[in-house]
């Protein structure tokens, strides 16, 4: 009789360890990467923070490694809360991380400062875009005369050796007319509108490398912009913007949710990868500067030198991540842009 109730306390221990399993590894599934390691960061970066200031409070030397040995003797009971206190907060990182992106796309609420200021960012990314503009369109022009230029020498050294050519000044001219985007002076021949048409697009083989390498890097940066109508306060949601313009989709959360399933297996792969990243660095834009202000109240009002330090380790810190966020939209826009041009999947036909 003692043996069976000894099997029956058993098994019960056993079902009960087996549902408590079952319920944290449930609750761990619905925990993304891109919340965990935020909380993760935050908890061990305010441990930091205050055994720094117990360290420094007790004037020992090197306070910095006295901080991290004190943090690496933890004991067993305060790993346990470290590691509950970075489960529940991943739980409230992973619901804000949407609400992350979005105030770091530009979407700062209704208030009538925030809206001015909001107001004249816009204006600003708008005043930047109009000089990138004006240079792409020195920088185009300077490029043809270079490359016209050549085309008029090349000209010459043939009719010099009796060759005929097919780029007569008719043609360079049309030609140029199409970089400079302005109407060509005379009518072509049909023979002259094909050769247009063939070389044409091949100009810039004619043109100085260095001016088209400028050139190149003001059309990157105007890629970072939508119409001018459609400007946001900030660079990440200027990106964005621009690249969901290029989808043609209103919605472009829903069109996600839409299309997803009927998206090839590698695009959707991509795509989370993608999205797993932005989350993570606008996420971590935050934690960055809530470490920052958290340092900068503990150490300020007696270590002052070490505060400073903290707040431009901080500042830099989050500036290195929203400059991830930024590389990260670029990456992510471009498969929106992919997934709205890849054709929808057909369903099975139907039955007779």
């Amino acid at each position: 009789m003692a043996k069976e109730e000894a099997a029956e306390a058993a098994a019960g221990s056993g079902k009960a360890a087996e549902t408590l399993s079952q319920f944290i590894a449930r609750v761990l599934d619905q925990l993304a990467l891109s919340a965990w390691l935020p909380a993760a960061a935050l908890i061990l970066l305010l441990t930091y923070v205050i055994e720094l200031g117990a360290a420094l409070d007790g004037t020992r030397d090197a306070p910095a490694l006295q901080a991290l040995r004190a943090m690496a003797h933890v004991s067993l009971g305060g790993a346990l809360l470290l590691v509950a206190a970075v489960i529940v907060l991943t739980m409230v990182t992973q619901a804000f991380s949407f609400e992350a992106i979005r105030v770091l796309e530009g979407y700062w609420g209704t208030n009538v400062i925030v809206e001015r200021i909001a107001q004249w960012r816009c204006e600003r990314h708008r005043r930047r875009q109009a000089g990138l503009r004006h240079r792409h369109k020195v920088l185009t022009a300077a490029a043809w005369a270079g490359a016209e230029q050549r085309l008029r020498e090349l000209n010459q050294d043939l009719l010099a050796r009796g060759v005929a050519t097919e780029m007569t000044p008719n043609v360079i001219d049309a030609i140029g007319a199409r970089v400079l985007e302005t109407r060509p002076a005379g009518t072509l021949s049909t023979q002259e509108a094909a050769t247009v048409e063939d070389a044409g697009p091949r100009w810039r083989e004619w043109a100085p490398p260095e001016l088209l390498r400028r050139r190149v890097n003001v059309e990157k940066q105007l890629r970072d912009f939508p119409a001018a109508g459609r400007m946001l306060p900030t660079r990440l949601g200027n990106i964005l913007r621009r690249h969901e313009d290029e989808t043609g989709e209103t919605e472009v959360e829903s069109f996600i949710r839409r299309r997803f399933d009927d998206l090839p297996a590698s695009v959707r792969e991509e795509h989370d990868d993608q999205r797993t990243r932005l989350d993570l660095y606008c996420s971590m834009v935050f934690v960055m500067l809530l470490v920052t202000v958290v340092a900068a109240v503990r150490l300020g009002p007696q270590h002052r030198p070490a505060a400073l330090v903290a707040v431009v380790a901080g500042l830099m810190a989050a500036a290195l991540m929203y400059r991830a966020a930024v590389a990260s939209a670029r990456a992510y826009g471009g498969l929106l842009v992919l997934a709205s041009r890849l054709p929808a999947a057909t369903g099975p036909a139907p039955g007779p």
